[in-house]
């Protein structure tokens, strides 16, 4: 009974140490299950920096897992999101072959179990009865032998699905479990951050690589940027070297020393020559050249066919090789080697110096050794330098002529010196006096206008400074100059000139400027007076010294000063003003009587106004209505009948009749003279036109029609188109306003004379060369001046002239008549004299001539458009 409780015993114990060895086991189990699941995620840790290449960490992987399950059907596909492809970067399978690293598009493999794993984000462990609901449900397609067991994870990153990792079985001895998803699973999620890292490590691996590369190639193209740099400097070095051997060299030879040697710096030369043409282009001359097989070459001989003839004549670079050269002597360029062109080189390079498109020579550098070899670089670098070296030997010649003319020229400059400084001495006199010349006058030596203007204007600026500073300018007007220069001769008048600026300069002060204008016309600049009445003193001891004599041979003769003053008022005065105003004075000094001083104040100004207003009322008048012809009859003396009549223009101002004489000056300022000498003309043709019985008709007209053949013409046609005969006009022009010798006019009087009608010389004896107009111009009548007639009748000089001048007329067969007759004695002076003809107030007050036409009233028009 005992031993039955101690055997129930035991067999509890057996059974309680049973279910703990049982437990233990399963903990033992457990534990290595565990300790192979960390030796696995230990591995994995290890890939990511173990692995070499992807492939060795696909294969890691799968042996990794082939450590947890059954792992001999097995493949890892990840999932290209930009091409929206899987590619199987590992695939391992007994029946189904997928060529690794292949891409599927991820549609189709969407219809198999990797492709619904990957879907869904959820890992898929095979079941026949789910695998045929997923087939009849359409969401699956059977692709690939059909498994026994397949098991399938996906992976994530990032919250996205990456790929998936897929393990299978074809045979029933190996199946998957829960378990073995779940473990599965978690081994997927180490897997695919040491897939992470790898990755991430190959990518920086290639990017290294890629980035070591890139700083390769850009070290080497340093490196070449650099060598190219160096020997671009080195190049510009040489060049510059070549350029100042140019300049620093003694001589031709040390000049060609030194090329030598800086081109050595770039390319061998240790057989260098230089060729040069002649100025003939006959010949070549080697003056440098330095070979190491032939150094008694001729420095010179006559062009041929050799290599340094072929460069000149193609004028371009050559690199002749062995081959070339057979080439070339085939072809017939070039002459074969002998003695005449020296030692025959393996290698010969030349370039032609070329200076303004010429050939002027050629640069050479060869070599006789396989071991010295050139390039196509050598040839392109020697023709770049030769380019330099062409200039410089053309600068360095030239260089040498330029020397050689300057030792010559310097040897004329030492002979010229001295004459150029004494021709530098005499120039500088010339200017002097030129100046002088130009600034005073020639015949009294004093200042002239444009200095006197200088001088004025200087003393306007001071007024401008010093307001205080007071001035005037006299101008000075001599009378009589012109009597005494037309009597007496241009020596006289000049004596006389010179005389009066003497007188002149005695009334002034040192510090005042006297200056001649021209003529006898002076002006005077009195500086710093006090009063206008130290001007007026002046002007009066002026006046009083030219009231004086004026001796010449055993003759007196007496003129007179009219003076003008003007005084600075304002310190904004100018030149001009002062000028203007001194000379009106003047004019209103001479109106006056002549031998006094006028200082200009507003009533001269006034004039001056009113002289404006006159010209504008001219401007505007017209002719019918504002002239009018008087009529004057022209008698014949000794039977007092009248014989012609002449018309004379007069201005119908207001209720007065202004004579020619006191508004012809303003219309030969204004241009209206031609216009109103054709209106007169055109009345005179009217009357004559009007009375076949008419006397003719003497009417005096301008010179300045006598200027232009147009002007003559346009006289013609008036008198044509009025179908009057030529023959009844006399056209007078006075003598005044003539010039002697003017050819110009000449030929129009010889026109109007060949016309027809009569030309009379008006005003004879007022000037000395009225003589040479009796003599040399057509005139058919003349008219003595009235001052001749005006003494005839007391005067036996003035009869004695008139005597002569009547034999001369009636000798070259000109008719003479007399103006101004008065009285009756100068009437019977005249006719006891010979002149016959005259007209004057003692034959009655002229007639006002009426109008035939009933035109319109006609406007004055200036000169040009009449």
């Amino acid at each position: 009974m005992q031993q039955s409780v101690e055997l129930i015993k035991k067999q509890k114990e057996i059974a309680r140490l049973r279910k703990a060895v049982a437990r233990l086991q399963d903990l033992a189990l457990k534990y290595r299950e565990s300790e192979v699941i960390q030796k696995a995620l230990f591995k994995i840790s290890e890939l990511a920096s173990s692995v070499t290449d992807m492939q060795q960490f696909y294969q890691s992987v799968h042996n990794i897992i082939g450590d947890l399950m059954v792992a001999k059907n097995f493949f890892i596909c990840l999932y290209d999101q930009t091409e929206d492809t899987v590619k199987f970067v590992y695939f391992v399978d007994e029946y189904d072959d997928i060529p690794s690293l292949e891409s599927i598009p991820a549609e189709l493999l969407g219809k198999g179990l990797t492709g619904y794993v990957m879907r869904t984000g959820k890992p898929f462990l095979y079941d026949a009865e789910v695998f045929k609901r997923l087939l009849d449900s359409g969401e699956i397609r059977d692709l690939g032998a059909a498994p026994v067991d397949w098991l399938g994870v996906p992976l994530h990153s990032d919250n996205r699905v990456i790929g998936a990792m897929v393990v299978q079985s074809y045979t029933e001895d190996v199946r998957y479990s829960e378990a073995d998803k779940e473990l599965f699973m978690f081994v997927s999620q180490h897997i695919v951050n040491a897939l992470e890292r790898v990755r991430q490590r190959e990518l920086m691996q290639a990017e290294i690589e890629h980035q070591t590369a890139r700083l390769r190639q850009i070290n080497d193209d340093l490196k070449s940027e650099i060598a190219e740099r160096e020997r671009a400097q080195q190049l510009s070095s040489v060049l510059f070297s070549i350029s100042e051997v140019t300049n620093t060299s003694d001589s031709m030879k040390s000049f060609y020393e030194q090329l030598h040697r800086q081109i050595g710096q770039l390319i061998n030369n240790d057989n260098f020559f230089v060729a040069l043409l002649d100025d003939d282009k006959k010949f070549l001359e080697f003056p440098y050249y330095v070979d190491a097989f032939d150094n008694n070459l001729q420095k010179k001989r006559p062009l041929a066919r050799g290599m340094t003839e072929y460069v000149i004549r193609h004028k371009k670079p050559v690199f002749i090789e062995r081959e070339k050269y057979a080439e070339l002597i085939s072809s017939g360029e070039v002459e074969g080697s002998t003695s005449y062109y020296g030692t025959q080189p393996t290698q010969w390079l030349g370039s032609p110096l070329l200076v303004d498109d010429e050939v002027i020579g050629v640069l050479s550098v060869q070599t006789y050794s396989d071991k010295v070899t050139y390039k196509q670089d050598d040839l392109e670098l020697l023709n770049f330098v030769s380019q330099h070296v062409a200039v410089a030997i053309e600068r360095r010649r030239n260089a040498d002529e330029v020397r050689r003319v300057n030792a010559y020229l310097e040897r004329k400059v030492a002979e010229r010196t001295e004459e150029l400084v004494s021709e530098i001495e005499r120039r500088k006199k010339v200017e002097e006096k030129l100046f002088y010349d130009a600034h005073h006058d020639a015949l009294t030596g004093l200042p002239n206008r444009s200095m006197f203007t200088e001088r004025l204007q200087q003393t306007l600026k001071h007024k401008r400074r010093y307001p205080h500073h007071n001035f005037a300018v006299l101008f000075v007007d001599l009378d009589r100059f012109k009597d005494i220069n037309d009597t007496l001769g241009h020596s006289a008048g000049d004596e006389f000139l010179l005389e009066a600026s003497r007188r002149i300069g005695e009334c002034i002060r040192d510090n005042d400027t006297i200056a001649r204008l021209g003529g006898d016309e002076f002006v005077i600049l009195l500086d710093m007076i006090r009063h206008i009445e130290d001007a007026c003193d002046i002007a009066s001891r002026i006046i009083e010294k030219m009231k004086l004599p004026f001796v010449f041979g055993e003759s007196e003769h007496y003129s007179g000063a009219s003076v003008g003053i003007a005084e600075c008022k304002s310190r904004n005065d100018s030149a001009e003003r002062l000028l203007r105003d001194a000379d009106a004075a003047m004019y209103q000094a001479k109106s006056m009587g002549r031998g006094r001083y006028v200082v200009f104040d507003e009533s001269i100004h006034k004039d001056l106004v009113a002289s404006l207003n006159r010209e504008t009322e001219l401007r505007h008048a017209q002719f019918d209505q504002d002239f009018i012809l008087q009529k004057f009859t022209v008698h014949e003396l000794g039977k007092n009948q009248p014989v012609a009549q002449e018309l004379l223009l007069r201005w119908q101002r207001d209720d007065s009749l202004l004579p020619a004489d006191r508004f012809l000056a303003i219309a030969e300022k204004t241009g209206m003279t031609m216009a109103l000498d054709q209106w007169m003309l055109t009345r005179c043709c009217e009357l004559l036109a009007s009375d076949d019985e008419a006397l003719p008709v003497y009417v005096s007209i301008s010179a300045k029609h006598l200027f232009k053949l147009a002007d003559v013409k346009a006289i013609q046609e008036i008198i044509t188109d009025s179908g009057v005969a030529p023959e009844r006009l006399i056209l007078e022009f006075s003598e005044t306003e003539l010039h002697d010798n003017s050819k110009r006019q000449l030929s129009c009087l010889r026109q109007l004379a060949e016309f027809g009608v009569g030309l009379a010389l008006n005003e004879f004896g007022r000037s000395a060369g009225a003589l040479q107009y009796i003599l040399n111009y057509p005139f058919t009548h003349v008219k003595l001046d009235p001052r001749f007639v005006a003494d005839i009748a007391t005067s036996q000089r003035a009869q004695t002239m008139v005597r002569n001048v009547v034999h001369l007329c009636r000798d070259l067969g000109i008719e003479i008549s007399a103006s101004g007759i008065d009285t009756t004695d100068q009437q019977k002076a005249l006719v006891h004299n010979g002149v016959n003809v005259g007209q004057g107030s003692l034959f009655g007050e002229p007639e006002q001539v009426k109008s035939l036409s009933q035109d319109e009233p006609t406007q004055v028009q200036s000169a040009g458009t009449a």
